[in-house]
């Protein structure tokens, strides 16, 4: 999947991938495993997987950007964790997952969502994500918004359901 940021600066694209490895980690190690207020522009590209598309304040999501690229650097991808949404949306279920949660992806034998050498940063690993949202609010101002749109998540949706519905009967 992919994420189209647009704001006034313009429109990057980048991997859903990037996306989900720095909020999984953020939730894991910043947030103690649930989501918070404190990273709630993060949280809100959440919905844009499930609904199409969202609004996030450019300021907040680009403070919050950097916090977690400051507060990961020291984790790398062999200490990642990864959510319980995350891994039902790279095993290709139809709906998010029911409950909130993070686990160290290693101990749990799950794959990341973006593969790398074992002592990468997490925030380097991440890097797709966080250079788009970085070069997109440079000169950010209060009361900025950007919009991000996922690409292919409502198709996989359909075809996810379809399936489970079975044949039509006839």
């Amino acid at each position: 999947m992919k994420l189209v940021i647009e704001g006034r600066a313009g429109k990057r694209i980048c991997d859903w991938e990037s996306f989900a490895l720095l909020r999984d980690n953020v939730q894991h190690y910043i947030e103690g495993g649930a989501p918070s207020a404190r990273f709630s522009a993060m949280h809100e590209i959440e919905q844009a997987v499930d609904e199409g598309e969202r609004i996030v304040d450019a300021s907040r999501l680009r403070g919050e950007v950097l916090r977690a690229w400051t507060a990961l650097w020291k984790v790398p991808l062999e200490e990642a964790a990864i959510s319980l949404r995350t891994r039902a949306l790279m095993t290709g279920s139809a709906e998010p997952a029911p409950c909130r949660g993070t686990a160290p992806a290693q101990q749990v034998g799950w794959a990341l969502p973006v593969q790398g050498p074992s002592a990468c940063p997490v925030p380097r690993a991440a890097q797709s994500f966080i250079r788009a949202i970085l070069a997109l609010t440079t000169a950010v101002v209060d009361g900025e918004q950007l919009r991000i749109k996922c690409l292919m998540r409502g198709e996989v949706l359909k075809r996810k359901r379809a399936e489970l519905q079975g044949p039509p009967v006839g």
